[in-house]
């Protein structure tokens, strides 16, 4: 049974293709085939992506998205995208295409599923234009998305991260004994899941968590004839390639279902391909009943539920028609492919020449962390070298009682407070910073990786530190860590990190850069003196002495020191001439809005208050920058100063007590005030940059997307 499409579902931007049967090739039966009538718009996208791909990171050797003959992957699978977002659609879709080429297998990527931000590493340092030039296109599209319509961005970038993490555990050569076990990985691996969540960016479809659990059983089967139809299509090139790679690396098997049922049933290749055009037969038609079932009761399927399942509808006889003759699948056709197109395709298609792998990525590794078992003599797997005895302490010079030799003590008790901490879930800023500075110092993997530790290390000891000095019971929604395992462990364990980081500074082979530590830190412990006299005087500083703080030459307090101290090893690491153009006034912005960012979100964010408690920043008494701004007008406000007063007794402030500091804050204008002064810096910070990129002659999107996610 086929649906219907009213001409509001798709007339406008898209069109029905006719066809003489009412299936395409064995499959899709009784499904509507439409194309986007704004096609060279994904055309556009694919060949921009191609262009910032050869531009950042090198030579292409893979057909993506394009089909001159029966439409572009985008224009075919989702005919009812926004014609305004189709060509951002193809870019996202392009640059999956090229990933996958180039990373034959998520097994080789891991994600940090910790941060916030989505983040790649390769080990090899000889990669670094292949690194920093991947998370240049991934974090120009994020951007992109980002500004277009944010909430729906935030469902691609979950699911992207979902499927690497899936994918990522899973074993690529694990022996599957029945179809319904394969289905289930092969969703996954596919990006089913994935291409779901760009259409709906492409529509602007927004679905609550309950709406996709109710859907989810459906889509589960148009996700599966979408896997295992691209296992039909791509068996023949896949086929090929591991004939190729068994006969030089020994491989026995193959992640398609084509080969499965070879296995299984010991059937020939026609015969397998048959068997598994059957089983997508059965999921489309199994996809059919589920959705006009769910449809017709209007109860349960609001409009916006009913366009998105046939939108989903629409991805299957798309798959299909585009992968009948697609130079992805069919490389003979490349030539052809490329005159049809015209100049935006790739040049090795026009001269017909084979793979050339020269300059060619190795192992890009989107949206992954680091390997820490990959380096060779590096720290043991904690970052911390492990204890040992010193070699002058013999055997000999214990005289008589040689029987009672020293055992040598492990460091596990000295870094469980670290560990802990750590383990924490975190928005990875600052490996993001180091990651969008490093497009313009161009370091090596190794020492970006030394840099990332050094910033942790210093990062968590002081965080450690602070929860104790300020009597925090939380830390990112979690218990803090001297709640956990005592101050006096805390802090052995944070005072150990700072002569971690130390020692992981010398390996990065400048004696200046110890230097820059030392004074850093020295900084740093002069920037908390004058925090914690504030705190404990009820001294409250002017706004000018709260802001100098983070001034050029005096960046005191941790987040800007830290953020300083980045780019000041990074920098004296770095023989790239754009370092230069990188200044301290840039780092300080940074740190600066950090600072006052976490401020006013401390008092106005709900995702703060769930993961620090109400309002914490009033229970440990700090002149944040609103309660600066309110201290400082006139007349005085008794009842603030009071409330105030009267925390240095109880040691925290409760809930109604905090809710009228917030309103003779709102009262007061502090709250405006914060939010302009943001403004304002924002404004500083995007100048600073687009001056440093007309020095450096490069864009740094990695950079932007940063500012852009930190922005309120």
């Amino acid at each position: 049974m086929s649906y219907h499409i009213s001409r509001s579902e798709g007339d406008g931007i898209s069109y029905p293709v006719s066809r003489q049967t009412s299936c395409i090739d064995g499959f899709c039966h009784n499904y509507a085939l439409r194309r986007h009538k704004y096609e060279q718009n994904a055309n556009e996208g694919s060949f921009r992506c191609r262009d910032d791909w050869k531009k950042y990171i090198g030579p292409i050797e893979c057909w993506g998205g394009c089909n001159p003959w029966d439409g572009h992957f985008a224009s075919v699978v989702l005919p009812l995208c926004k014609p305004e977002r189709l060509g951002l659609v193809s870019y996202v879709f392009e640059f999956a295409f090229l990933y996958d080429n180039v990373v034959e297998s998520a097994s080789k990527v891991m994600l940090d599923e910790g941060t916030d931000n989505i983040t790649l590493s390769e080990t090899d340092h000889r990669a670094v234009r292949s690194t920093t030039g991947t998370k240049q296109i991934q974090s120009k599209m994020l951007l992109k998305l980002l500004s277009i319509d944010k909430p729906c961005a935030e469902v691609v970038i979950t699911s992207w991260k979902e499927m690497v993490a899936t994918t990522a555990s899973r074993d690529k050569s694990c022996i599957f004994d029945n179809i319904e076990d394969y289905v289930n990985y092969r969703i996954f691996d596919t990006g089913a899941p994935l291409v779901d969540s760009v259409m709906r960016f492409g529509m602007g479809i927004v679905l609550t968590k309950e709406e996709e659990n109710r859907t989810a059983s459906i889509a589960r089967s148009c996700y599966a004839a979408l896997g295992l139809a691209n296992d039909y299509y791509s068996f023949d090139i896949e086929w090929k390639e591991f004939q190729q790679e068994k006969s030089a690396e020994g491989t026995s098997t193959m992640t398609n279902a084509v080969w499965l049922y070879i296995q299984w049933e010991d059937l020939s290749i026609d015969a397998a391909k048959e068997k598994v055009r059957q089983v997508v037969h059965n999921y489309e038609q199994e996809y059919q009943k589920k959705m006009n079932a769910f449809i017709a009761d209007k109860e349960q399927c609001p409009p916006h539920l009913a366009e998105y399942l046939r939108a989903l509808a629409f991805q299957i006889p798309g798959n299909i028609v585009w992968s009948l003759r697609c130079p992805r699948y069919h490389p003979e056709s490349s030539v052809e492919g490329y005159f049809l197109l015209g100049s935006g395709a790739d040049d090795k298609a026009k001269a017909g020449h084979e793979q050339d792998t020269e300059g060619l990525v190795a192992n890009p590794q989107p949206f992954a962390q680091e390997d820490s078992d990959s380096e060779t003599s590096g720290p043991s797997s904690t970052g911390s070298p492990k204890f040992n005895p010193s070699s002058r302490t013999s055997v000999a010079s214990l005289g008589p009682r040689e029987e009672h030799k020293p055992i040598p003590l492990g460091t596990e008790l000295l870094l469980a407070p670290f560990e802990y901490i750590s383990s924490l879930p975190s928005k990875g800023v600052r490996e993001a910073l180091i990651d969008a500075l490093n497009v313009w110092m161009g370091l090596p993997e190794r020492t970006v990786k030394t840099v990332k530790s050094i910033a942790q290390k210093l990062h968590s000891s002081s965080l450690m530190l602070d929860d104790i000095e300020d009597s925090s019971p939380l830390r990112r929604g979690n218990p803090a860590t001297h709640t956990v395992f005592g101050p006096p462990s805390t802090i052995k364990c944070a005072n150990y990190m700072f002569i971690d980081a130390m020692d992981e500074v010398c390996n990065l082979d400048d004696p200046q850069c110890m230097t820059i530590l030392i004074d850093e830190l020295r900084n740093l412990f002069i920037g908390q003196s004058f925090d914690l006299h504030w705190t404990r005087q009820s001294e409250c500083p002017s706004e000018e002495e709260y802001l100098e703080m983070f001034a050029v030459n005096t960046p005191y307090l941790e987040t800007g020191g830290l953020f300083r101290l980045i780019a000041s090893l990074m920098s004296q690491s770095t023989s790239s001439l754009h370092d230069s153009a990188i200044s301290s006034e840039f780092m300080s912005l940074i740190g600066k809005y950090f600072q006052v960012r976490d401020d006013y979100k401390n008092l106005m964010d709900d995702e703060y208050t769930s993961e620090k408690g109400f309002c914490e920043d009033l229970d440990e008494g700090k002149f944040s920058f609103p309660l600066v701004h309110a201290w400082n007008c006139q007349p005085p406000d008794l009842i603030l100063r009071g409330i105030l007063q009267e925390r240095k007794a109880s040691g925290f402030l409760s809930v109604p007590h905090k809710k009228i500091i917030l309103d003779r804050l709102r009262k007061a204008g502090s709250m405006d005030h914060t939010l302009k002064t943001l403004k304002k810096l924002e404004s500083e910070i995007n100048r600073t940059q687009a001056n440093i990129e007309n020095q450096a002659g490069c864009e740094n999107w990695v950079m932007r997307l940063l500012i852009y996610r930190l922005m309120v």
